[in-house]
């Protein structure tokens, strides 16, 4: 049983009253150490325990290794309050969660009859008769709190005491039962240890604009604020800045950091392209739809990334009217139309040909807009050009088209990112003048 109030689980006191809720998540298996599988766990727990007011301080990944195991969570247990494991709940020889945190809570394993029950039926409900070494995933640490399985492995809570009191879950590693045992089971218990607080990140996505370049900006303004933390993400095809602001409530916590979001955007100008959950793709389609407008692709060396990403908002059909990869060099002329002599003397990647690219996607689909992009995006030169070579250009409404190229750094995934970025990035900025 917990106190909402204290951050008391079962007459302990897990977060001493006035300290800020620390937590460390463990990813558990030696797959993530030898790069054979990506943590995208650990990511969701961060986000999650984030929303609650709860700062995460350490990110650890262990081996199959009790001893080492056992040696983490007892190094976290001096500078948490909360740890959160994932992964190591399977039937098989490998799987070690329960043996380390029952050895470093210094209790044995204990079965619970119900705990087998529940995983039979699990079986049973797929059409499948349990292994016997699957009983061995109904052995939990003695005293602590079962987490019913939703899928075949059940997760678990116990509070360790030395050396301080620290509330640890054993969730399973399978994404989408760790995501339903947290919410069912976990995220009360914590919000209860955290007491009444929750932290809010606002996120501006800039696009045309380095880091330093961005940090140079946004960094005078947020100073040595300090109930805000500001930090920069960087991915191939933006910068995201995130201002964190921490209050009792998600709505107090968005208030009070809204006059700085505010001024963050006035700063950055028209190289914001989106806020929070509103990406470039989203803001397109939505100054499409407010003119009751449409846009049409034709792409080269983004392979339809373009299409893609506008294709992933819900209602892109209102905006985006189709798109064609035109990859190979016959492609452009014999099924777009581009002019042969053209691709002769400019060559496929060019000024000359991006422009028809967009001219002919507006003309062909019937669209207001038009965009082409040609590029060599490595990771070999093409016929002479360097790799990171890229053109987009934009058809307008009245027929007018406009075209950029430069050279973009990176290697092949991030130069057919950033490509597609500026080609969507021209036209919300055509857009935003009208």
């Amino acid at each position: 049983m917990s106190n909402e109030d204290t951050g008391v689980i079962d007459g302990l006191e897990i977060r001493p009253a006035g300290e800020i809720p620390r937590a460390a998540i463990v990813s558990v298996g030696s797959e993530l150490l030898l790069g054979d599988l990506t943590d995208t766990n650990a990511t969701w727990l961060s986000s999650q325990l984030r929303d609650m007011g709860v700062e995460v301080v350490h990110h650890l990944a262990v081996r199959d290794d009790t001893e080492e195991f056992v040696d983490a969570l007892r190094w976290l247990a001096a500078r948490v309050h909360v740890i959160v494991c994932g992964g190591g709940l399977g039937p098989t020889s490998d799987d070690r969660t329960r043996e380390s945190v029952a050895a470093a809570a210094g209790v044995s394993l204990e079965h619970h009859d119900d705990l087998e029950e529940a995983i039979l039926q699990r079986f049973a409900a797929m059409g499948r008769s349990m292994p016997p070494q699957n009983a061995r995933q109904a052995g939990i640490p003695k005293g602590a709190r079962p987490f019913p399985p939703v899928g075949t492995a059940p997760g678990f809570a116990i509070t360790m005491t030395d050396p301080e009191p620290v509330r640890v879950y054993a969730l399973p590693g399978v994404p989408w039962e760790l995501r339903e045992l947290f919410h069912r089971d976990v995220a009360p218990e914590v919000q209860a240890i955290a007491g009444a607080r929750a932290t809010v990140t606002r996120v501006v996505h800039v696009i045309g604009r380095g880091e330093s370049d961005v940090a140079q900006v946004v960094e005078p303004i947020v100073g040595d604020r300090d109930e805000v933390e500001l930090s920069f993400l960087a991915r191939s095809h933006e910068i995201q800045v995130r201002l964190t602001v921490s209050a009792d409530d998600p709505d107090k916590a968005r208030e009070a950091s809204q006059p700085l979001l505010e001024e963050v955007i006035d700063a950055l100008g028209g190289s914001v392209a989106g806020v929070d959950e509103e990406g470039l793709e989203d803001v397109v389609l939505r100054l499409l739809g407010d003119v009751d407008q449409t846009v049409a692709t034709a792409e080269s060396a983004t392979a339809g990334d373009i299409a893609a990403r506008l294709g992933t908002v819900p209602g892109a059909s209102h905006g985006l009217l189709g798109g064609m990869v035109v990859y190979d060099t016959d492609v452009k002329h014999e099924v777009l139309g581009v002019d042969r002599a053209l691709l002769d003397e400019h060559g496929p990647v060019s000024e000359a040909v991006t422009r028809e690219l967009a001219r002919l996607a507006r003309e062909r689909f019937g669209a207001d807009w038009g965009i082409g992009v040609t590029g060599c995006a490595g990771p070999e030169p093409q016929n002479g050009l360097p790799v990171g070579t890229t053109f987009w250009a934009l058809a307008h409404p009245d027929g007018h088209v406009e075209v950029h190229g430069r050279r973009l750094p990176g290697d092949r995934q991030q130069v057919i990112k950033r490509l597609g970025s500026a080609g969507l990035d021209l036209l919300r900025r055509r857009l935003q003048e009208r």
